[in-house]
């Protein structure tokens, strides 16, 4: 299980991921496939709702290039599924940094995780 917690079990739950990052799962994606992603500092905007989009959304990882995940919305690392890339320094909002969570209904999962 990854140390991340920027985002509660039950919020998972409701948007249908997982916490456990496995890349073996990843890697059996077929492609382009859909996941959820967290923005990294998600509590520090409590003047946004917690689920606003700009916070929470589902991305599509298109590729996988050795040990990059590739997205329509940045890279990020197959070992632990988070942002890749150092933020751009920007001290407004920003997102820049980020992290994955498998999805239960992807094919990869459906066998494991689907109720």
């Amino acid at each position: 299980m990854r140390p991340y917690r920027n985002i509660s079990d039950p919020e998972l739950e409701s948007l249908g991921a997982i916490r456990e990052w496995d890349a073996q799962k990843v890697l059996s994606l077929s492609m382009p496939s859909p996941i959820l992603w967290v923005h990294t500092a998600r509590e520090k905007f409590h003047r946004l709702d917690p689920m606003d989009g700009c916070l929470v959304k589902t991305i599509t990882i298109e590729r996988v290039q050795g040990d990059v995940i590739k997205t329509n919305f940045g890279s990020y690392s197959l070992d632990t599924g988070k942002n890749i890339y150092y933020s751009c320094g920007c001290k407004k909002f920003c997102d820049c940094y980020g992290q994955l969570y498998l999805l239960k209904d992807s094919n990869a999962l459906s066998g494991r995780y689907s109720a």
